[in-house]
């Protein structure tokens, strides 16, 4: 299997730039039917979350079926993973909690609950804030969580194992991902659980998970290889129907949140697995060339940054300023976009700055990492 797909790069970047054009959105009451369609459009940028979580399935199944059986792979695997995460979640958590407010810096209107915070510290927020919603600080790293825990216990399964006992464990949890879902929305529980539990959201993984163990079986390989030319079309008669079936994918609704969570993550399957298929033949399709552009796929690169950067930037700098220009109450539908490209440009800038300032150091160390460890594993 190829070590990088140039496509999955673009795809992340794709994910990030819709989840972040849903957050930065500020109008709230549309005084108009064009500004209420504005507003439909960029609140389904949540879905972007959902494109992450397929990505990054396939990327994590297939590094744990790719390591060489040892006693020390799931430290190794661990220890990479850390140096990626860690770094970057944890300098903004020290500047934003510690820092700012030592120095007084911390505008009076952000919103902390110090004693809800160890939940931040320990990757443990998407259990906690369902139950406390006026309460974030941060009110979207819930999903760095669910990756969190999904890095701890899917090495657990995957590691070691064949991919046909992976890919059955993978049909296991989409199935009980949505069961979990239909369990809380029988039991009209809050929506916010079944939107950041992990047990909720671990479909998508899965099915992600799913597409890395199929194609790492030479013949169902070479059966979805042949499908290939299908593969675009299937993921958009899924988001078709999916969209049918639940609102035009509503984010807290019970029909957006059973069917609607579950098209999601199997039309973003099959895009991953077309995106892999085509990088694996090196077609050279009108999409295949835009998600292999150079602009998306720097985009990815800086995903992670933009992802972690863009919510504090937006309320450290962003609020402040619209208040200031007399925009926080009533944006209009111009000033509302040219904020979301201002504050996307933004964050794509705070984004490179940070991986090229700080985060390549850690970068470095993992590759390092990696390389001691093929080693290692060569002379065993």
């Amino acid at each position: 299997m190829p070590g990088r797909y140039p496509s999955l790069d673009g795809l992340r970047g794709i994910a990030v730039l819709l989840v972040v054009a849903h957050n930065l959105m500020p109008i709230r009451d549309p005084a108009d039917v064009p500004t209420h369609l504005l507003i439909a459009l960029f609140d389904r940028g949540w879905i972007g979350v959902q494109l992450f979580f397929v990505l990054s399935g396939f990327l994590i199944t297939g590094i744990l079926l790719d390591e060489p059986r040892s006693g020390k792979a799931w430290r190794r695997f661990f220890v990479r993973r850390a140096l990626r995460i860690f770094p970057l979640y944890y300098a903004l958590l020290f500047v934003m909690l510690v820092l700012l407010p030592a120095l007084g810096w911390l505008p009076a209107d952000f919103r902390r609950t110090p004693s809800l915070e160890i939940y931040l510290w320990t990757y443990l927020w998407n259990w906690v804030a369902p139950f406390h919603p006026h309460a974030a600080s941060f009110p979207h790293v819930w999903s760095l969580a669910v990756e969190e825990q999904f890095y701890l216990l899917w090495p657990l399964i995957a590691l070691g194992r064949p991919p046909r006992q992976v890919l059955a464990w993978c049909a296991a949890l989409a199935v009980g991902g949505l069961a979990a879902r239909i369990a809380l929305v029988a039991a009209q529980a809050s929506p916010e659980m079944a939107y950041q539990f992990t047990v909720c959201r671990i479909d998508a993984l899965a099915l992600g998970g799913a597409v890395a163990a199929a194609l790492r079986m030479p013949q169902l390989h070479a059966r979805l290889a042949a499908l290939r030319t299908h593969g675009l079309g299937a993921a958009a008669a899924v988001l078709v129907l999916g969209a049918l079936a639940s609102g035009a994918y509503r984010i807290f609704t019970p029909a957006g949140q059973t069917v609607g969570y579950s098209s999601l993550a199997v039309a973003f399957a099959w895009l991953v697995l077309w995106c892999a298929t085509s990088d694996d033949a090196q077609d050279d399709t009108a999409v295949s060339q835009l998600l292999r552009s150079a602009g998306l796929r720097r985009v990815g690169l800086y995903s992670y940054g933009m992802y972690l950067l863009h919510v504090p930037l937006h309320q450290l700098v962003g609020m402040p300023l619209m208040a200031r220009w007399g925009l926080a109450t009533a944006p209009s539908a111009s000033a509302s976009l040219a904020y979301m490209v201002a504050g996307t440009a933004v964050s794509l800038a705070a984004a490179a700055a940070s991986y090229h300032a700080f985060e390549r150091y850690f970068l470095e160390l993992k590759g390092r990492w990696a390389t001691a460890a093929a080693q290692r594993s060569k002379a065993v």
